[in-house]
């Protein structure tokens, strides 16, 4: 089997991204993704009740929190619950869509019945799509919800019929079925043909469309959804749907791979359970994957919008609303500024922000815009390549290291113009890297921030490529740092004695009873060093725990 992309894990009965957390430093236990935060996929999304526990520990209700790398919207959300104003900042178009719509209040009877109305237009034109003949009862109208395409080839399907009341019955293709899968008789409307950016790491291959990631079926039947979509007058709700269509796009693409488990069904060691996997981050499309019935991807998609939309209307104050610019801001009493920008070039008086937390793109870890083509070429969204913050193996995009510890510095330059003197930044930032750990820490310093902690900030579930590692980092960090309009700005320097290292490691370990996990030694490694200006490389805390150490349910000391 094919090697999987970076970056993948489990969730449920299918893949899907997610950054490894478990429970916080604050004594908090991380909360799932759900309801709001379930609506549409995005990458590296903090648990919300402990971005929220930094929000009430550094502001004050009325105050004015910002986020200039604001991703799908988790910060803005909770500073608007706690009662404080909130500005939301990002490059990313889908990032921006995202926030909006999970902000907006919404009359779920209305949205329910322009749903009803687009079910009864469109479904039926979409299911032509998907014809095929039962084989329990013959009728000939029966349905494909799901294809196993095996090599650019139908090799089986999985039909629901009306006639005989089957939810799922499972046939190999006719030759009618090949040739309606792979030239359906409907031509397509207006479908996105922007080429992926080439990038080896996210398995973006040159000359790769957006439109080739879906099968010529799905492409038809996006097409006439999205050309009805755009026809719903209300404007509110065309954008709700076309956000719907969107979070739906990984489902109806055809990077949706076949799981197939290990062991009996019925006695019969040859059927088995096949499940349907998802998206994996990166645009891989497996020699074995499902096509999935178009409007059932839509359907599905907004049952979780709908929740989301309700939990909105109860949890967003109704006197939140959406403002244009900062004036507006400065002038209301509870309500957000959420825009496409960079955080290189912020739009706000200096002085006039009272916390910030951001989560910046942490080196070459996730390169968001190309991994969000797919949603912004189908909705139409233009950005600016250039300016985005992040380090990126695609070559023709020359976004390496230099340009963005630059770009990063002029971001910490602008937090720092426009945060209030004595007032807080909490940076949460992933990275065993040594020269973007200390360009980070470097970064802050310089622009003239009194760093004060470094915690881990832990997530709602674990990756199972990290979890498989012992020296997975399993976690974020939090930098908090203080806008000291006194400090002297000396940069940190590394501490490289491996012999200070090593005694700074063995009375860590005689402090605890059980094992640590790595983010927890390099925390408690840290931690006590950032005060004094110096820090160890994280490469040599990792050296010198293989040297020391053995991992047996977390680390320990070997004995001696």
């Amino acid at each position: 089997m094919k090697q999987l992309p970076l970056f993948f894990d489990v969730k449920d009965n299918g893949y899907s991204l997610k950054d490894d957390i478990e429970d916080s430093n604050h004594n908090l236990s991380p909360d799932t993704y759900k309801g709001i935060y379930a609506m549409h996929k995005y990458w590296s999304k903090k648990p919300h009740n402990l971005v929220a526990n930094y929000i009430s520990r550094y502001s004050s209700k009325g105050e004015i929190v910002l986020d200039p790398f604001c991703g799908s919207g988790v910060s803005i959300i909770e500073s608007l619950k706690l009662g404080r104003r909130a500005i939301g900042i990002d490059i990313n178009p889908i990032a921006v869509f995202s926030t909006l719509m999970a902000l907006q209040h919404v009359d779920i009877r209305v949205l329910k019945s322009h749903f009803d109305i687009l079910q009864q237009e469109i479904q039926p034109e979409i299911d032509k799509l998907y014809h095929t003949e039962c084989p329990k009862c013959g009728y000939s109208q029966a349905v494909t919800t799901h294809t196993i395409w095996e090599h650019n080839s139908p090799r089986e399907l999985w039909v629901a019929c009306p006639a005989c009341q089957t939810a799922k019955a499972i046939k190999s293709p006719s030759r009618k079925d090949l040739e309606t899968s792979q030239n359906p008789l409907e031509k397509p409307r207006w479908f996105p043909t922007n080429e992926l950016i080439e990038n080896h790491r996210i398995n973006a291959r040159a000359g790769t469309r957006v439109c080739d990631l879906f099968t010529k079926r799905a492409l038809v039947a996006l097409s006439l959804l999205l050309a009805r979509i755009r026809q719903i007058p209300d404007e509110k709700i065309r954008a709700i749907m076309e956000f719907c269509f969107s979070a739906s796009l990984p489902q109806a693409s055809n990077m949706v791979f076949v799981i197939r488990r290990r062991g009996k069904i019925g006695g019969d060691e040859t059927n088995a359970r096949v499940e349907v996997g998802s998206w994996v981050i990166g645009y891989w499309t497996p020699p074995e994957h499902f096509e999935i019935h178009v409007w059932r991807c839509f359907q599905n998609r907004f049952a979780r919008i709908v929740k989301g939309k309700q939990e909105a209307n109860s949890i967003i104050p109704s006197t939140a609303e959406p403002l244009f610019s900062f004036t507006e801001l400065s002038q209301s009493s509870l309500g957000y500024w959420v825009f496409r920008g960079t955080a290189t070039q912020l739009p706000i008086p200096s002085e006039s922000v009272d916390y910030i937390f951001t989560d910046p793109p942490h080196g070459n870890r996730i390169p968001y815009l190309e991994l969000s083509l797919m949603w912004n070429a189908w909705l139409g969204f233009e950005f600016d390549w250039e300016d985005e913050i992040v380090i990126s193996e695609a070559q023709s995009r020359r976004k390496g290291a230099n340009d963005y510890y630059r770009r990063l510095q002029q971001a910490f330059g602008e937090m720092w113009r426009v945060l209030k003197p004595d007032r807080y930044i909490s940076i949460a930032f992933n990275s065993l890297n040594d020269e973007t750990w200390l360009s980070l820490l470097n970064g802050l310093v310089t622009a003239g921030f009194e760093v004060l902690e470094v915690a881990p900030l832990e997530y709602s579930a674990r990756s199972v490529v990290q979890d498989s590692r012992k020296n997975g980092l399993k976690t974020d960090f939090v930098l908090t740092g203080r806008k000291n309009i006194k400090t002297n700005r000396s940069e940190f320097f590394v501490n490289e004695s491996r012999s200070q290292l090593e005694e700074a490691m063995l009375r860590y370990f005689a402090s605890r009873t059980n094992g640590a996990e790595t983010h927890e030694v390099i925390t408690g490694l840290l931690t006590p060093a950032i005060p004094l200006g110096t820090v160890y490389k994280v490469s040599q805390i990792m050296q010198s725990l293989e040297k020391m150490c053995i991992y047996q349910n977390g680390w320990q000391l070997k004995p001696s």
